[in-house]
């Protein structure tokens, strides 16, 4: 098809992550952002939460007040800025707004669509995530997903105010990107690398978007598209990409908390506890631990498919008094690293065990069988369908 419609000449981008703002966590949204500009020319608008939101997947905290804030990065990496508790107008060196939310990623998008940019957003990005988010064990877990999968159930979408009609009734554009860390440290030129590839593929994504056909919808846009980018450098050199359409591999990742004695886990989930700390606020307006080396990352597992880190060695706090309690301890190395020859051909897993990025269509549901499952057992070959009574 020809490239998706605009409310304007130039695509209006909401661009939102689970990550937070850039910290060590969050090291990639600044300059994907900033390329999205320089290189498509796109109006790039970032709602995004305050702090890192991992493993939350489509989640709303429908009890909680929402607040905002505004946060104008710096150059070069966004790792400083002003933060306010209401707008202004851009000071010298100050190039964007950026819109912190107290919620939820899926909070994010559909706050962004509908209370703050309402008529106006083409595009829905979530991402980059740092770590990967390819088969059902990450995806389902995944904020970022989580996020994009929020924008696509969030129509049918108000037009501009200026009475135009709206181009977002029954569909918005969503894409998920992903860097599935491979090996540490990550360095700034993979980075470079990952985020020059995932423009490209977003780009191409907008330029020719993709259909879908079911028994209920008929042939339809694609709702989502979830991108999962391994971070090898040779992988990712010009020249030598290769990206491939892949479906989702179906796993499961088995045991998540471990007991514990602690009462208080402050550290961050991979290998820089300073990480929660340095958090925005409107107190020390400085979001990121800025003692991290120019050429290297020193990025935590923040994600559901980050590497695995040695155990946190930050200040906790324990107690004996018997109370019976759980801390967060997966083990996600069979996850991450499966024989290859148990990946299905086609799928994400497999993509990224290759080192190709994989492009996975997706819709915004819990999908069903797509033969067979319905009826007992014993009714296997009955023919039993959707809207088969039980007997």
């Amino acid at each position: 098809m020809p490239r998706l419609q605009t409310y304007k000449d130039r695509p209006v981008v909401l661009l939102t992550n689970d990550d937070g703002p850039p910290c060590a966590s969050s090291p990639n949204i600044f300059s994907f952002c900033k390329l999205l500009q320089s290189r498509l020319g796109w109006d790039v608008r970032v709602v995004i939460p305050d702090c890192q939101k991992s493993w939350v997947g489509k989640a709303y905290a429908i009890s909680d007040v929402i607040s905002a804030s505004y946060f104008y990065p710096l150059e070069p990496e966004g790792l400083t800025g002003d933060i306010t508790t209401t707008p202004r107008s851009l000071k010298e060196g100050e190039t964007m707004e950026w819109i912190l939310l107290s919620g939820t990623p899926a909070t994010c998008t559909n706050i962004a669509l509908h209370n703050l940019y309402p008529g106006e957003i083409d595009l829905v990005i979530s991402g980059p995530n740092h770590g990967r988010n390819s088969s059902t064990a990450f995806a389902l877990s995944s904020g970022t997903l989580g996020a994009a999968l929020a924008g696509a159930l969030s129509i049918p979408l108000p037009g501009p105010s200026t009475g135009e009609p709206s181009l977002h009734t029954d569909h918005i554009p969503c894409i998920a990107v992903s860097y599935g860390v491979v090996t540490r440290p990550v360095t700034s030129r993979v980075l470079e690398l990952a985020t020059d590839a995932a423009v490209d593929v977003c780009e191409k994504l907008y330029d020719d978007w993709g259909w879908d056909e079911d028994h209920e919808k008929g042939r339809h846009l694609v709702q989502v598209y979830s991108v999962n980018i391994p971070l090898v450098e040779g992988d990712l050199e010009v020249g030598k990409r290769k990206t491939a359409w892949t479906n989702m591999w179906r796993n499961s990742y088995g045991r998540l908390f471990k007991a514990t004695t602690l009462t208080r886990a402050n550290y961050d989930p991979g290998d820089n506890y300073n990480q929660n700390r340095s958090c925005p606020s409107s107190s020390n307006n400085q979001p990121q631990n800025t003692d991290i080396p120019p050429n290297a990352s020193t990025t935590s597992t923040a994600g559901p498919g980050a590497l695995p880190t040695p155990a946190p060695s930050s200040p906790t706090v324990k107690h004996h008094d018997g109370q019976l309690r759980f801390h967060f301890a997966p083990n996600m190395k069979p996850l991450l690293f499966p024989p290859v020859e148990s990946l299905p051909v086609g799928s994400d897993a497999w993509a990224f065990a290759k080192g190709y990025i994989g492009v996975t269509p997706m819709r915004a549901q819990f999908a069903g069988p797509i033969e067979g499952g319905y009826g007992f057992g014993r009714e296997e070959n009955d023919g039993k369908k959707a809207g088969s009574l039980w007997e």
